[in-house]
């Protein structure tokens, strides 16, 4: 089996649906006990009901997302446990709670006693992310459970994802704010009620727009409110992109179509596009400074983290470390060995794309695009090329595993398997543009390859 096989890459999809339901079925069995150091006891009451919940029976990307809010809430108190300033101060300052706790450390609070004040904002998260995309129907007891905005998923203050499939907007009166005190849902009525000091505002759900990859909907949904007004453009253009894909890229549809769930539009330039690995198969694609090649590239490319990270979610390929060491000729800087993997496997699935375009030229692309598209497939088998030592040498380090350098053999093989006619384009096919391009590329890498790698 290779790396753009069917079988290869639906087989890793089913390992991370595993290991889901292995973290679902230890939590049911071996869930926080009545008394918790660290855990509040109405959240110990709640958490016991809502682990039995068929909602979580199921794998969905925003299940596993919740599980890993779990792990992460988890993690932090075994650490408030085992009074691990350093670790708490790490998590605490890496992720959206800095704020709140550098303002703590500053008036000479310390890691431990800090963590006991934030652990209640991890606990409502799980809570207010479990009733608010969760469940089928929620309504609160006493009190609302807090719902913490999720820009990753295409949250904003007007525009507030509820579920996969549906967003509200919210009362003109709602503040904006980061957080939502969130009451009940009810997809059959097809309302939110949030509180409101006190009182009750009522939100109306509506469906998000999707596109169709031969049955399965990949729901759209803008990370701001003027992506969400205007986004038809923008579905008109993925459209025709993924048919661009299918008709001349059969293998990078098919992995498409296994690994895409959603995708967000976001609007900053110089930002690229990125994806999580603890949100499965959620694409985050830049439309601005995007011309419509660098669409195509991107929903590949980041399908290909969501590959990867189906494999990464189930079983441990690398040893992780903050060494920069590896010289990352697509950031033209030194990189972590978890930033070189990622950069490898996932350019291997751009090389695919851009190779298969070039093979098979769309009627959709006019002469200059298919130029971009000859020079990326050659660039990328270059710089693919260049990282090949790098790689083994991490392995000879213990920084990829076996089953890590497998992956990395496979795309290995691919690229023998097209080099020859790599070679002929770049002997005699390149236009003169891209052939200078190309030896600018050889002559950076070589230096870069004297500089840091000898």
């Amino acid at each position: 089996m290779g790396m753009t096989d069917t079988a290869t890459y639906s087989k890793r999809r089913d390992l991370m649906i595993q290991s889901y339901h292995d973290f679902i079925t230890d939590l049911q069995e071996e869930g926080p006990e009545e008394e918790t150091n660290g855990l509040s006891p109405d959240f110990l009451e709640h958490f016991k009901f809502i682990i039995k919940s068929k909602s979580l029976a199921e794998f969905s990307p925003l299940n596993f997302y919740w599980v890993n809010l779990v792990d992460n809430l988890i993690y932090v108190l075994q650490m408030y446990q085992d009074a691990d300033d350093e670790g708490l101060t790490d998590f605490w300052t890496e992720g959206e709670y800095a704020k709140a706790y550098l303002d703590l450390a500053e008036q000479g609070e310390e890691p431990v006693s800090i963590t006991s004040q934030l652990i209640p904002l991890l606990e409502g998260q799980v809570l207010g992310f479990y009733h608010w995309h969760l469940s089928a129907h929620h309504k609160a007891k006493e009190n609302p459970t807090l719902y913490q905005l999720v820009p990753d998923i295409g949250d904003h203050d007007l525009g507030i994802r509820v579920g996969h499939s549906h967003m509200i907007a919210p009362p003109d009166a709602h503040n904006d704010s980061p957080s939502l005190p969130f009451w009940s849902k009810s997809f059959s009525e097809g309302i939110v009620s949030i509180d409101d000091d006190g009182g009750e505002l009522v939100g109306g759900i509506q469906p998000l727009k999707a596109i169709n990859l031969d049955g399965k909907a990949i729901f759209i949904k803008g990370s701001t409110p003027e992506l969400d007004k205007y986004s038809d453009e923008h579905i008109a253009n993925i459209n025709k992109a993924i048919q661009v894909i299918k008709k001349s890229s059969p293998r990078c549809y098919e992995a498409l179509k296994t690994f895409t769930e959603s995708i967000i539009l976001i609007d900053e330039p110089g930002i690229v596009s990125y994806s999580l690995q603890s949100l499965p198969g959620y694409s985050n694609i830049n439309v601005a400074e995007r011309d419509f090649i660098d669409l195509v590239d991107d929903l590949i490319h980041e399908n290909g983290h969501h590959i990867l990270n189906a494999m990464l979610n189930a079983e441990e390929l690398i040893e992780e470390d903050d060494d920069k060491i590896f010289w990352s000729p697509w950031r033209q800087s030194l990189r972590p060995i978890r930033g070189m993997y990622h950069g490898y496997l996932t350019f291997c699935w751009a090389f695919t794309l851009f190779i298969d375009l070039y093979r098979n030229p769309p009627s959709e692309l006019d002469q200059s695009q298919m130029e971009k598209v000859q020079m990326r497939f050659v660039e990328e088998f270059i710089m693919l090329k260049f990282c090949q030592d790098q790689l083994d040498h991490a392995f000879r380090l213990g920084k990829i595993n076996e089953s890590g350098m497998k992956l990395v053999r496979e795309a290995n093989k691919l690229l023998e398997q097209e080099s020859d006619f790599v070679d002929k384009v770049v002997a005699s096919k390149l236009t003169s543009t891209n052939a200078a391009k190309v030896s600018e590329l050889q002559t950076a890498l070589s230096k870069a390859d004297k500089t840091y790698l000898n």
